[in-house]
């Protein structure tokens, strides 16, 4: 009411006629004989032509307000109206940060007196996890601009704890390490230093020393072995869910260097190691980075919690190279293939591993192209990633204007511009935003998707794996004669 003063008063008046006609027929208590008085439709039209004018004024206004701070348009009308009523109160907003943030539940509030309480944290939604600010963070002005800062607090947090962690790594005890910061730190420069050490291994090998890789396999299953000794033990339930994940992470890179002994890979420009997921910090900008064949992206600091994150398998791994180099290209990335394969999954795990965030649409026939064109615009300013499930449930009318609005977005990229317009807004840009669309091709009311829409995204198609093949190679790997019985039983469970 503050910021829409005019259609306020307007809705005030329109708000009272209703009243008026309501009592009216309250009194008379018979619909024919109330639709028969003189001037009852003329006045009821009147009311809903006022009406439309004060939505058309609020959906100006919160269209400003989606521009200023652009994961609003990710949030619901009524939540949003809240946020905006209660921008003064943070208090009162608290319990919206989830909507907002990735893995924030909420931020820890401190109330001062005669002014508005700061905020000297996170705590995680995904786990349990608390994440101190480095400085108090002030929520000053209107809620979209403390709103924005938060976001850039979170970010730079997180930026400062990773350079922290990895001039810590070398000279700590590797168990006080783990336990010291937020799991998602941990993970990253626990991935670096792997990088890291494998690429001086490589040095190693072109040097003479041709054990180095075989020495360092060695040494990573001794640290492996370490933690699931670890795990064992007695631990709290957020140290526990960390150390899971860095075992599912170290699990995977040490069949990452079995495999490069076992094709004697030599050089760390051999294909082998470049289709691989590599994680660098680049200490003249105090930044982590992620390298895969041709694609660097840099990481992106959206908080994600201590959540479990994906066992990686050959196909992860193609899924993977194929979703960095269409984003290396400006486009967006297409998994297909049949339910359960792990489509939606292995794009979300794709975004955590870069630490971005990640928003996953159930795609209906009931969107429109104005719902649309707000997603694109909210995952264009606003830098995050956009997985659109069962893409091909739209009509093709709307996945017409898709294929125009998806291209505004990659051609201003392109063009490395800081603004663009779509559908009739001039909105901000940031380059790192990405949109990825995954389809069951072949089921029943499918829209078969348009050239010009097929042409902006790299295809993979994805397969069921293999089960009894899996549990036999598992089985018989462990001496076991029955492989085949055993993965019939688990092929009939899975189905």
């Amino acid at each position: 009411m503050k910021e829409l003063p005019h259609e306020s008063e307007r809705f005030r008046d329109i708000d009272k006629r209703v009243k008026e006609i309501l009592e009216e027929g309250n009194k008379i208590m018979n619909i024919l004989k109330f639709c028969n008085q003189e001037n009852i439709y003329k006045r009821l039209d009147d009311v809903t032509k006022e009406l439309k004018v004060c939505q058309k004024a609020l959906n100006k206004f919160l269209d400003d307000k989606q521009k200023a701070f652009p994961r609003f348009y990710f949030v619901s009308t009524n939540d949003l109206l809240d946020i905006l009523s209660n921008g003064n109160n943070p208090m009162k907003i608290n319990k919206h940060m989830s909507k907002i943030f990735q893995a924030v539940d909420r931020l820890d509030l401190k109330e001062q007196s005669g002014t508005r309480p700061i905020s000297l944290g996170m705590h995680s939604g995904v786990g349990k996890e608390y994440v101190p600010y480095a400085s108090a963070l002030k929520l000053e002005g209107k809620v979209e601009v403390y709103l924005q800062t938060a976001v850039d607090t979170m970010m730079k947090t997180l930026n400062e704890i990773a350079a922290k962690s990895f001039k810590s790594f070398s000279g700590s005890d590797r168990d006080e390490w783990i336990q010291q910061d937020p799991a998602q730190i941990t993970i990253l420069v626990n991935m670096i230093m792997w990088v890291s050490t494998v690429e001086q291994m490589f040095l190693k090998l072109q040097s003479g020393n041709l054990t180095a890789m075989k020495e360092f396999f060695k040494e990573s299953v001794e640290k492996l072995t370490a933690l699931i000794k670890k795990v064992q033990g007695d631990l709290d339930k957020a140290l526990r869910q960390k150390i899971m994940v860095l075992i599912t992470m170290d699990t995977h890179s040490r069949d990452v260097v079995d495999r490069l002994i076992n094709e004697d890979v030599r050089k760390s420009e051999e294909f082998q190691w470049q289709s691989q997921l590599k994680f660098y910090w680049d200490t003249d900008k105090q930044d982590a980075k992620v390298a895969i064949t041709d694609a660097v992206l840099w990481y992106g600091y959206e908080y994600l919690g201590n959540g479990p994150r994906l066992v990686i398998t050959p196909l992860t791994d193609r899924i993977y190279v194929t979703a960095t180099q269409a984003l290396h290209l400006k486009m967006g990335c297409a998994p297909a293939g049949p339910a359960g394969t792990g489509k939606t999954e292995t794009t979300k795990d794709l975004a955590s591993a870069v630490g971005k965030a990640c928003y996953v649409f159930n795609c209906s026939g009931e969107m429109t192209y104005e719902t649309m064109g707000n997603i694109f615009k909210g995952l264009a300013s606003s830098g995050t990633w956009g997985c659109f499930d069962e893409f091909n449930r739209l009509v093709p009318e709307v996945l017409s204007v898709c294929s125009v609005q998806f291209k505004a977005v990659t051609d201003a990229i392109k063009a490395k511009r800081s603004r663009f317009i779509l559908q009739g807004d001039e909105i901000s840009l940031d380059p790192t935003c990405g949109a990825f669309i995954t389809m069951n091709p072949g089921y029943l009311g499918r829209s078969e998707l348009p050239e010009g829409l097929k042409a902006l995204f790299r295809p993979i198609t994805v397969v069921v794996p293999d089960l009894e093949l899996i549990c036999e190679n598992m089985l018989m790997a462990e001496g076991f004669v029955d492989a085949k019985i055993l993965a019939t039983k688990f092929t009939t469970l899975y189905a």
